[in-house]
């Protein structure tokens, strides 16, 4: 069995327990043990849990100011505005507030900065022509808790702010109206890993119950359900651990994505080329690169424009045009991959060290985190790539590894920054062009605590036998879906597996069959880093699911890893 296979250790008698009391099988009640369950209570609110189960918004710390606020300019017919951030959780929450306001018949506009030219954050430039345009409060969606001296110049301009973001809070909060964060320190809402647009539902939630308590609405109200898909879309896309509150909006969410009443998601669905059933992948891998594409090629206001859109044919088109934006961001990203192995094949320096720190003036700054990713995944190594701009200045974006904290490590470098900011796994930069070469060597020797060589682990609910897989045990195993990080797909271990046949086909893809005891199964390994020839027996990493296509649906085993002796 190869060194980095990490199997979750059994725990033999609460797992059956729970699935004699749950009425599942051992493999389902152990995946849920794995997933930090440790009761029979807590199992059954996450296989059945609702909208129901969601906390009061009024938990929120400073929720109760901030309806009153926007209840004061609903009535005065108050210019308002959304001010959000450019990535699909941004986006997400400025198209569901603008919605929830339309809907209510609000006077609203909104704004989402451009990457590029006014970068993240509260723009002032932006306030004032907001102001000119008469808005007299604006509502921020996945920004704005480290804008102390924008929100006090927009007092200045007689803006009112409320700010609602999900970020951590710096030690010092812009004096806004209210800040709603529920990562802010006396905040007793239990749900902080929601991300912006989550914040955002919850204050739609309030606000309607406020107005409803009030009798605003005299021919009938939003049905805050229909929301439910943006919410799905930008916590997925924002790399939300899917658990608790999150897992009950994204489930609920993604039950909406199948017959969308949203004329926009309807034309993203299409773009998508999906026909069948949304999953949190679709959210992920599909839907969240299209809306993202828009602001990092442009600025987010076709994806805005998308999801608020009333026509079937415009949303095609915007959808249609996010598609092609998409496709040159794929081309772009081929390009700067390019580029940046090329720089590293021609530098053994680099490739022996703790890290990767690349820069170029060819790069788009928009698209470097994403190389990042694939750089530090592809080398093992935290990675940091600078695209340097016609004045000399350098935008960087680094990706970390598993076990690294790459913030921490920028933090000893931090008097060669203009700017920078970040957590353990991912950080964003400015930095002088003259001080990268600099920077390279201080950052690798801040990294030099983290000795032993990176190596990605695969971390396996249990080992089971082949035979145990049925139509039944896949059925069970979808009850645990949406999934995604902090839920990740259930990874079994077989042993001993007798391969039958075998054929690679297409890129890196190898299609098998497998047999144990008088059961066959069909399985895929998609993606393999070289293609393989697999002996006789092998040991077998993989989630059983079910492939449907045409209108028939048979068990296959999509295969993560393999094995075998002298391997």
């Amino acid at each position: 069995m190869k060194s980095n296979w990490i199997i979750e250790k059994e725990n033999i008698k609460l797992r059956d327990k729970l699935s004699k009391a749950l009425k599942i099988s051992p493999i389902t009640a152990q995946i849920l043990l794995n997933r930090g369950i440790k009761n029979e209570t807590e199992a059954n609110l996450f296989l059945n849990c609702t909208l129901f189960d969601l906390p009061s918004p009024y938990l929120m710390k400073g929720m109760d100011i901030a309806i009153e606020r926007i209840k004061k300019g609903l009535h005065e017919n108050e210019r308002i505005a959304i001010y959000g951030d450019y990535d699909v959780d941004g986006v997400t929450s400025t198209a569901l507030l603008y919605n929830f306001l339309k809907d209510i018949n609000a006077n609203v506009t909104y704004y989402n900065p451009d990457r590029i030219k006014e970068g993240y954050g509260i723009n002032i430039d932006a306030v004032k022509k907001l102001s000119q345009d008469g808005v007299g409060l604006i509502i921020s969606g996945d920004c704005g808790i480290t804008a102390v001296k924008e929100v006090e110049q927009a007092k200045e301009l007689g803006v009112d702010f409320i700010v609602t973001d999900h970020h951590k809070p710096p030690q010092e909060l812009p004096k806004a109206v209210s800040v709603l964060n529920p990562k802010l320190s006396d905040c007793k809402y239990p749900a902080k890993e929601i991300v912006g647009v989550g914040v955002i539902f919850n204050l739609v939630i309030a606000l309607r119950r406020a107005l409803r308590d009030e009798g605003f609405f005299k021919n009938g109200e939003p049905n805050l359900g229909d929301y439910l898909d943006l919410v799905a879309l930008g916590t997925v896309a924002d790399c939300a651990p899917l658990l608790d509150v999150n897992r009950i909006l994204v489930k609920e969410g993604i039950k909406r994505m199948q017959n969308p009443k949203r004329l926009g998601l309807q034309a993203l669905k299409e773009a998508s080329s999906i026909k069948g059933e949304v999953t949190s992948y679709d959210l992920g891998f599909k839907f969240g690169p299209r809306i993202n594409a828009s602001g990092r090629m442009s600025t987010a206001d076709n994806a805005v424009k998308l999801f608020i859109s009333d026509n079937l044919e415009d949303a095609r088109e915007i959808a249609k045009d996010l598609n092609k934006q998409n496709t040159d961001r794929q081309d772009t990203e081929a390009g700067i991959v390019k580029e940046a192995i090329s720089q590293l094949e021609s530098n053994p320096e680099i490739i022996g060290s703790n890290s990767i720190v690349l820069a170029s003036r060819n790069w788009h700054p928009g698209i470097i985190g994403i190389v990042a990713s694939r750089i530090a995944e592809r080398y093992e190594k935290p990675t940091l790539l600078i695209a340097i701009s016609e004045d000399g200045v350098g935008k960087g974006s680094g990706r970390s590894v598993d076990g690294v904290n790459i913030y921490a490590a920028l933090l000893e470098c931090r008097e060669l920054f203009l700017q920078f900011g970040g957590h353990e796994q991912a950080a964003g930069l400015s930095i002088r062009e003259e001080d990268v070469d600099k920077f390279r060597k201080m950052f690798d020797k801040a990294l030099e605590s983290n000795k032993e060589p990176y190596k990605q682990k695969l971390n396996i609910d249990c080992t089971v036998e082949l035979e145990s897989i049925s139509e039944s045990l896949i059925s069970e195993l979808d009850l645990l879906a949406p999934f995604g990080i902090g839920n990740p797909e259930p990874l079994l271990l077989s042993k001993e597996v007798e391969v039958i046949s075998q054929r690679i086909f297409k890129d890196n893809h190898l299609g098998f069959k497998v047999k144990e005891g008088e059961n066959f199964y069909d399985a895929i390994w998609f993606n393999m880093k070289q293609p393989t020839t697999l002996p006789d027996k092998i040991d077998m990493v993989y989630t059983p699911e079910f492939n449907r296509w045409n209108g028939k649906k048979e068990i296959r085993l999509r295969v993560r890893d393999v094995s075998w002796e002298n391997n």
